[in-house]
């Protein structure tokens, strides 16, 4: 009897069925969410590399100058406001701003900064890109 009994042991399985599904659906979740927070990692650090490395190359970027129909306030060091006469070509921008670096554009916005602009301690100028302003690109040697 004591062969019989061993024998029934051996084929029971050491886990019950369900709990062994539930414990490889658990493991199948925890990869899948690691996969996520793995790849969320891997983006941050590109985006935030990406990031340093435009801002130590603003210099090299196109100057932007901008016209305006209304003035700019707060604009930051190395960025100067020159009123337009009324007989340029459209008579509506008034305000010409020379010294933006194009930092990114993104939904419809362009954000500028100054040329000597340094990250923490400068401000980002944030502009509608639409028929309220006029740009020009002038190419850095």
């Amino acid at each position: 009897m004591a062969s019989g009994s061993t024998g029934k042991n051996r084929d029971r399985p050491l886990l019950p069925e369900r709990l062994a599904r539930n414990g490889v659906i658990c493991v199948i979740v925890l990869a899948v969410a690691g996969l996520f927070w793995a790849s969320t990692q891997v983006a941050w650090a590109y985006g935030t590399g990406r990031g340093e490395e435009d801002a130590h190359e603003l210099a090299r970027r196109p100057e932007i100058i901008i016209d305006t129909k209304e003035p700019m306030a707060g604009l930051p060091s190395g960025v100067t406001q020159t009123a337009l006469g009324t007989t340029g070509k459209d008579p509506a921008f008034a305000y010409r701003y020379r010294g933006f670096r194009l930092l990114l554009a993104s939904g419809g916005r362009l954000f500028l900064v100054s040329g000597t602009w340094t990250l923490g301690r400068d401000q980002t100028i944030v502009v509608p890109y639409d028929n309220g302003i006029r740009i020009q690109l002038v190419s850095q040697p």
